[in-house]
């Protein structure tokens, strides 16, 4: 019986650090995707001047 009970909560102990160990690489997974989508800084961004008669955009400088 004691066999038993202690095979029960090493099993237990052994689900709950795989369960674990899974939620963690969901986070990171999270994290990851997350951080992909970062815009730019509004002051890097390039300005774009319309030229009137060719209707070409060119970088302001």
């Amino acid at each position: 019986m004691v066999i038993l009970k202690a095979l029960t909560v090493l099993l237990a102990g052994i689900v709950s650090i795989l369960a674990v160990r899974h939620m963690m690489r969901e986070l990171q997974a999270v994290k990851v995707r997350a951080n992909a989508h970062r815009t730019p800084h509004p002051q890097s961004r390039i300005r774009l001047r319309q030229d009137p008669r060719t209707g070409i955009y060119y970088p302001e400088s």
